[in-house]
């Protein structure tokens, strides 16, 4: 557009003109050319390095280059800015220009960053050198406190605006009509198998394939781009580049397909990616959010934690785009009609409304192109506290209203133990609501906060003493010195065969083939238009993550300080190799580990189970422990016929001292003593 529009004021304005074109960043700059040369065959492009001979300068001639080429405080530190025997300098040139005839146009390209990072040098240009007669601003981002920063920087008033809003250009077939934003959902019991990051991904991939597949089926011959947003690089930390890039070769992607750009380590081609069809994902921190023009980018994946409202402006845009060849089927197919927006926030997952903090700043972004923005839960609605119930209506509670109040109702809840601790960290809109759960279910339990506990001085409620009596054991009954009893040897004695033994027990219950099979499990996608008020809903397979099972399971292999829990995965493996052998089931090591994991992670109680089994194996009998010769009890015990010691104990329950006069009264012979 803004090329379109200086190429028609050649031969309309009362001078010729020459512009100079400033893009903000020096890889913008081939880009820019590249666009020009394509659209505007009325402008001639002149190269402000090699170019600067005023002789033969016609109307409409564009230098594009960045401020930073310009700009300095010391002139003579830039290149064009000093004169050689063979070239003018920049300011030479301007100046002859000018005594032509010429008029001095500028054009400022994403002009909410005004200058750019050199501002003051940049400015001072532009103000005492280049003082242009025309300047045309142009931004994608609409930010009105720049523009006023710029007009008060230049000294000037901007003279005319045009504002292009969103539906015209989504009308143009210039915009996808809609922006869908994607939430995995996993059954509880899979959760803690997947690796969320990496399911995410995988949701994309499959996304990213859908549109491939049916922009063959329609004939057009555009391959899709898929762009994955990481983090920054912390210090010592992993590579977040080299992760994401693992995880997407584990989802199937080919390795060739898969290229990445940071400001650390930049791609020589980048530019180039936009249009190479070999190329169907791009990594990337934040180096593609201005300017890169990447029509064929239907997809995006965000693990980048932290978004600010530049999210939805910049990065979101790059995928807002139409390729030229799918415009005549605009309007027409709504799977190419969207750009797909996928977040990997942990929290997320659970739903919208969970995560409305970290939508804020996607909803701020968008809300600055379009008011059509409608973020709704949907799923598990009954598990979410809905922001606009007001509390006020909760029935039986009444909401602190000092900040005191509040302090001491969290107090009263926290030692009662209604109530984390961590709740002290959130905001008080969240206390308060945590206040009214709490209190409300005590009430609709009829449990007061310290239970029913009657308060009385505790010295008046102590029970008398009674005098304590030894009864001695009966030798009128035949009774033996002592019972038999199982024991088992120490552990560390054993620990070899048990471990083994614990191995055979826990691998005869395992579902082999089914288990070992499972590799996959299936996710649901819900994608909801923020644009429109569609949604969708897919499945996909996602792999089971190695690594987060066997993190799960770590703590399971754990339940005996005894047993090292090395050695029983060792054995496990061990035995469960030996079945698939005997049983001819192909198998890799990866597969045995997470078949073990999965199973020990999933029913931790299995391990303890075969641990009682194992040691079946090697109890052993004694009588080494005599019967006490006493038990002592109060005074005036009821008396039992045929028990050790002639009476009832005190310890019995109902049902117990039930049996036990039950036996006691025995006239069949059949008992001959209880103990």
């Amino acid at each position: 557009m803004l090329g379109r529009s200086i190429e028609g004021l050649r031969g309309e304005l009362p001078r010729k003109c020459v512009w100079f074109w400033f893009a903000p960043y020096s890889g913008l700059v081939a880009q820019t050319r590249e666009a020009l040369n394509q659209q505007c065959g009325g402008l001639r492009l002149r190269d402000i390095y090699t170019d600067r001979e005023p002789t033969g300068t016609r109307d409409g001639d564009v230098f594009v280059q960045t401020w930073a080429a310009v700009a300095a405080q010391n002139k003579d530190a830039r290149t064009v800015r000093r004169t050689k025997e063979d070239r003018l300098s920049l300011d030479d040139l301007i100046a002859h220009l000018r005594d032509d005839g010429f008029f001095v146009g500028v054009v400022i390209d994403e002009a909410h960053l005004n200058f750019g990072a050199s501002a003051n040098a940049a400015a001072s240009f532009y103000l005492d050198h280049l003082q242009p007669d025309f300047t045309v601003l142009a931004t994608a981002t609409p930010n009105d406190d720049k523009l006023e920063q710029f007009e008060q920087k230049a000294s000037i008033e901007v003279a005319s605006r045009v504002v292009i809003d969103r539906g015209q250009v989504v009308e143009a077939g210039l915009n996808k009509k809609g922006l869908m934003l994607g939430i995995l959902r996993f059954q509880a019991e899979d959760a803690v198998l997947i690796d969320i990051e990496q399911a995410t991904l995988t949701a994309a991939w499959f996304q990213h394939e859908a549109v491939k597949h049916r922009l063959r089926e329609i004939g057009v011959d555009v391959t899709p781009l898929m762009l994955v947003q990481v983090e920054d690089q912390t210090k010592g930390g992993e590579d977040p580049v080299a992760r994401v890039r693992e995880k997407l070769e584990q989802a199937g992607i080919p390795s060739g397909r898969i290229k990445s750009h940071t400001s650390g380590e930049p791609d020589p081609e980048f530019h180039t990616l936009a249009y190479d069809p070999e190329v169907e994902v791009l990594i990337f921190k934040v180096a593609v959010a201005t300017g890169f023009d990447a029509p064929r980018a239907w997809t995006l994946v965000s693990v980048r934690p932290n978004r600010g409202k530049e999210f939805g402006l910049q990065i979101v845009g790059r995928i807002m785009r139409v390729h030229p060849l799918v415009r005549p089927f605009h309007g027409q197919e709504s799977l190419l009609d969207r750009g797909y927006v996928f977040l990997t926030d942990a929290d997320l997952q659970a739903g919208l409304s969970s995560a409305v903090d970290e939508l804020k700043a996607v909803r701020h972004g968008i809300e600055l192109i379009t008011d059509q923005l409608d973020i709704v839960q949907f799923g598990n609605a009954h598990t979410s506290i809905d922001p606009n119930v007001s509390l006020a209506d909760t029935p039986g509670v009444t909401l602190p209203r000092t900040r005191e109040e509040r302090h001491e109702r969290l107090n009263l809840l926290i030692g009662a133990g209604l109530i984390e601790p961590t709740v002290v960290e959130s905001t008080e809109e969240v206390q308060d609501r945590l206040i009214a759960a709490a209190e409300t279910l005590a009430m609709l339990g009829d449990t007061p906060l310290f239970g029913h506990l009657p308060l009385h001085d505790r010295s008046s409620s102590l029970p008398s003493a009674k005098r304590q009596k030894g009864y001695p054991i009966r030798s009128d009954l035949a009774l033996p010195q002592a019972l038999i009893r199982e024991e088992l040897p120490e552990l560390y004695q054993i620990a070899d065969d048990l471990t083994s033994g614990i191995a055979r027990e826990f691998c005869q219950a395992l579902d082999l083939r089914g288990e070992l099979n499972r590799r996959l499990r299936k996710a649901t996608v819900n994608l909801r238009d923020l644009f429109l008020s569609d949604e969708e809903q897919i499945t996909v397979n996602v792999r089971i993550s190695n690594a987060r099972v066997a993190e799960g399971a770590q703590l399971a292999f754990r339940f005996n300080d005894a047993i090292d829990p090395r050695q029983l995965k060792n054995s496990l493996l061990t035995e469960l190799k030996r079945i698939c052998d005997d049983g001819g089931i192909e198998y890799t090591t990866e597969d045995l580990r997470r078949t073990i994991d999965i199973a020990v992670m999933r029913q931790p109680e299995r391990l303890r189970v075969a641990m009682r089994q194992a040691l079946r194996q090697h109890l052993q009998l004694s009588t080494s422990e005599p019967i006490p010769a006493f038990e002592y009890a109060e005074e005036g015990m009821p008396v039992a016929k045929k028990a050790a010691y002639g009476v009832f104990p005190p310890n019995m329950n109902n049902e117990e001292r039930a049996f036990a006069e039950f036996i006691d009264n025995d006239s069949s012979g059949i008992v001959k003593w209880w103990i």
